[in-house]
């Protein structure tokens, strides 16, 4: 940055061109700002109630002083430019100063005051830098560690309800039976001993609301001889909410000793 030295004897040249100097020399002050960026809030600026109050912002590579004004979501920032005049020796009064500050306006300039952001201490950056190179050194330690391509095999698990266990499947499907009955019913012997016949059964269960059902079923034998117990053949009818009719015919006139294992599907 540019300097003066005024500490001289002999009588010192203060002319217009010292001040200029001087002014040229803290204007490079205004490069800090763009540490924070554009159109940041460097310091005060604080809402209190409706009211933004004194402080300083950056606009475009220049520092200003802000000057407080009531505010609401529509505001805009303006610089206002006000003319300080003097008058010299000879009479003559001229614009010796302009003084620049922000507040809130309208001009043919502006910029949203929600635009405007107060940047993190620079300070206060050190500490985040340092935690977030901790965590990315931790990282890549653990990377080094897992061979390239390499990939973690889960053991899914169906029952596992811990959301936070690797084995814990998402978005499972929520089963329900198809059926409205699952039962076994005891036939036993099929017709009268000695005679080929017809039997009719009810098969009777606690209710399931409704006849519209198609049944499903098998015989099985108990019997220690399968060549009596094979010779059977079934259907079903007068479908009720507690009951339903099977229908048994053997071929052979033999002694049975079969079981009717059953399940209810709904047809509606």
């Amino acid at each position: 940055m540019n300097k003066s030295n005024y500490i001289l004897t002999g009588g010192y040249p203060l002319k217009a061109e010292r001040l200029q100097e001087m002014q040229t020399a803290y204007q490079i002050l205004n490069a800090f700002g763009s540490l924070a960026g554009n159109l940041t809030i460097i310091s005060g600026c604080e809402i209190v109630g409706t009211t933004v109050k004194n402080g300083f912002v950056y606009i475009d590579n220049e520092l200003l002083e802000f000057r407080e004004a009531d505010v609401n979501v529509d505001s805009k920032v303006t610089i206002i430019e006000e003319a300080v005049n003097k008058a010299f020796k000879n009479g003559v009064v001229k614009q010796v100063h302009t003084i620049r500050y922000a507040t809130f306006g309208t001009s043919e300039v502006s910029w949203p005051w929600s635009d405007f952001v107060k940047p993190l201490e620079t300070k206060s950056l050190k500490g985040l830098l340092e935690g977030i190179f901790t965590r990315l050194i931790a990282a890549e330690t653990k990377l080094e560690t897992i061979e390239q391509g390499a990939q973690k095999n889960v053991q899914a698990d169906w029952n596992v309800t811990d959301v936070l266990s690797a084995a814990y499947i998402k978005n499972k499907i929520s089963f329900t039976s198809p059926f409205l009955r699952k039962s076994v019913f005891n036939i036993g012997n099929v017709g009268s001993a000695g005679n080929v016949n017809d039997t009719k059964m009810t098969v009777s269960f606690p209710t399931v609301n409704t006849s519209n059902y198609m049944v499903l079923g098998a015989l099985r034998g108990r019997s220690s001889n399968w060549n009596d117990d094979n010779d059977v053949f079934w259907t079903y009818g007068n479908e009720q909410a507690t009951s339903f009719e099977i229908y048994l015919r053997e071929i052979v006139a033999n002694e049975q000793n079969l079981k009717f294992y059953y399940v209810l599907i709904p047809l509606d």
